[in-house]
């Protein structure tokens, strides 16, 4: 009855539903006109629609276009589309365009624009502050998926009525869709790597036309400039120097890299530390930078900087140190297309550093998210022993026995740490006092190589085998699973809160 009412009232002819198609097709064009022509030269970021503009396909279709003429096309389209279409009402469309050529009317250019459905498919990348654009297809991603966190409902907390605008999404993953993947990630600037690409949607739910810009200032994601910032290490007590591990963050760019350094401290510092690590032993101590620095540059050259030293409690142990010689033995970036593409299977690497009276070791972040793992103190037994050179530029371990692939990701580090059950602290591989079966080996790449493959070793080549013991005492450990994967920027949800007190509460029932 309903389905036959509808027809009687709106009629199934040219002037019924054929009129609201006709009204769809044509919001539809002209939400594709915003999504084309949004970002400019000198915007913080760019749009870019999935389907081609006629310019793109012209060029496509003639192999001796160079890329500044392509560019200057694209560019005079936009300003076309800009001029004839955004901020014009339809009616200004249709009597401006009754002056032009049929070739040049606004409405021809309109319909070439975008999907011949409803749904229309594009995404963001953003620029650096020198005008570059990011290449990193997760950040990229991540840009995309706050844009639909912002113009969405995904938490009970959302109120609709409060967003102006509704966005969905979708992920291109690379073995569905291919060259399809690969040829829109190049045209947002992006690597060709094999990371899916998080696309954002806008489908019409309405026939009637929309006027104006619908999103005035897209939401943007100033993080990801490289800057300087407070860096953090985990201290280890060397026989010579002090090493020192960053504290790093995937989802911050300034510390998105894994960094291990040796360095000296003052004397008074030192003794400061020295004397707060002897009287608690199960106290760890880090040591952070007192300006803000730029991690990359400092471990180019024979860093200084002052920092202050604290211990995990939060307590001052030493301020004003003066850091000098910091030498970096490993700086790899964590970006994800220097990232391996699975965990690593039967095994779990880390880097072996040191001396041969103080050894240490810290887990290789090759994958995200990950666990943060570092050992300082360590005993370590191999026939035959490793040559104390080796261990002066990093050599790679192979923790035996310890399914990274299985395991991953981990658990939050108090579950970790001081659980119950199975993921008590009695039960962790990764704690003092532990043995482990270990294979060492050469270190193949250079101080700043990038990946992915960091891990990979040749066999013939092993330096060692044998076994290994962490650090008798809980201050010479550091696990982190949180840390290390956590998101400074996303929006706090109140109802996590509930849900951590419910699970922790049904683990103590268990």
């Amino acid at each position: 009855m309903s389905t036959w009412l509808a027809n009687k009232c709106i009629g199934t002819g040219r002037e019924g539903y054929g009129a609201l198609l006709a009204e769809a097709c044509f919001t539809i064009s002209r939400l594709s006109a915003h999504w084309a022509a949004m970002s400019t030269k000198t915007t913080s970021f760019i749009c870019v629609p999935l389907n081609l503009l006629p310019s793109e396909r012209k060029a496509m279709q003639d192999p001796n276009t160079s890329p500044e003429d392509y560019a200057q096309a694209l560019y005079e389209e936009k300003q076309k589309i800009r001029e004839r279409i955004l901020n014009k009402s339809n009616l200004e469309i249709i009597d401006e365009d009754a002056e032009r050529a049929t070739e040049d009317k606004a409405m021809v250019l309109s319909r070439a624009l975008g999907s011949d459905l409803n749904i229309n498919a594009f995404a963001l990348n953003f620029r650096y502050s020198d005008g570059t654009l990011n290449d990193d297809v997760e950040e990229a991603n991540y840009l995309n998926r706050r844009v639909v966190e912002t113009l969405s409902v995904d938490s009970s907390e959302d109120d609709p009525t409060k967003i102006p605008f509704f966005l969905t999404s979708t992920e291109f993953e690379h073995k569905l869709y291919g060259d399809c993947a690969r040829h829109f990630k190049k045209r947002l600037g992006l690597a060709q790597d094999e990371v899916s690409l998080f696309v954002l949607r806008n489908v019409l739910m309405t026939p009637f036309p929309t006027e104006g810009n619908f999103i005035d200032k897209m939401v943007c994601r100033k993080l990801n400039e490289t800057k300087e910032n407070h860096h953090s290490f985990i201290m280890q007590d060397g026989s010579d120097r002090i090493y020192l591990v960053n504290r790093s963050m995937f989802h911050l760019a300034s510390r998105r890299r894994q960094v291990i350094a040796s360095a000296n401290i003052d004397e008074k510092s030192l003794n400061a530390y020295r004397d707060a690590k002897n009287n608690n032993p199960a106290e760890g101590f880090f040591l952070s930078t007192a300006q803000k620095e730029d991690i990359s540059k400092t471990t180019l050259s024979d860093g200084a900087f002052e920092a202050v030293i604290t211990s995990k409690s939060g307590k001052t142990i030493a301020q004003n140190v003066k850091v000098t010689s910091f030498t970096a033995l490993k700086d790899r970036t964590l970006n994800s297309k220097y990232r391996d593409h699975a965990y690593p299977s039967g095994h779990m690497p880390f880097y072996l550093y040191g001396t041969p009276s103080s050894l240490h070791i810290d887990h290789m972040l090759l994958l995200a998210p990950n666990i943060q793992l570092s050992a300082s103190n360590i005993t370590l037994s191999t026939d035959p022993p490793i040559p104390a050179a080796s261990f002066k530029s990093g050599c790679i371990l192979y923790l035996h026995g310890v399914q990274e692939s299985a395991m991953q990701p981990f658990l939050p580090t108090s579950q970790l740490v001081g659980g119950q059950g199975p993921t008590s602290a009695s039960n962790f591989f990764f704690q003092a006092g532990k043995r482990s079966k270990v294979s060492v080996f050469e270190d193949r790449y250079g101080v700043n190589a990038g990946g992915p493959g960091l891990g990979d070793v040749d066999y013939g080549k092993r330096l060692g085998t044998g076994d290994m013991v962490l650090g008798k005492e809980k201050g010479e450990i550091w696990v982190d699973s949180e840390g290390v994967n956590r998101d400074p920027f996303k929006r706090p949800s109140q109802t996590a809160k509930w849900k951590e007190e419910f699970a922790k509460i049904g683990r103590e029932l268990e």
